[in-house]
């Protein structure tokens, strides 16, 4: 797999709206870089601020269970779909898919 080189985390997501409390966009940020913007109505745009703004730990969590040592005896198919789902999202990320 290739080495990831997306913006370091941790990212944090804030309320970017400006005059309102609680605003219908959120910006993702890492220190002082933005990374996104949501802007998808009041609810969908906190949500998927705060779903971006864990991506880096989501990912480093992926390659930690992806890098597990299963023994063949505690090995199943609820296992193997785990992986397999580990594996691609960790593929999507170094842009081998």
């Amino acid at each position: 797999m290739n080495k990831s080189t997306f913006t370091k985390g941790p990212w944090k997501s804030e309320d970017c709206t400006p005059g309102e409390s609680e605003g219908l966009c959120f910006a993702i940020k890492s220190e002082d870089t933005v990374i996104a913007r949501t802007t998808d109505g009041w609810n969908e745009a906190r949500a998927n601020a705060r779903l971006i703004a864990a991506a880096p730990e989501l990912f480093d969590a992926l390659k930690a269970i992806y890098e597990i040592d299963v023994p063949d005896a505690e090995w199943s198919p609820t296992l193997e779909k785990c992986f397999g789902v580990a594996l691609d999202a960790i593929a999507k990320v170094e842009g081998e898919k």
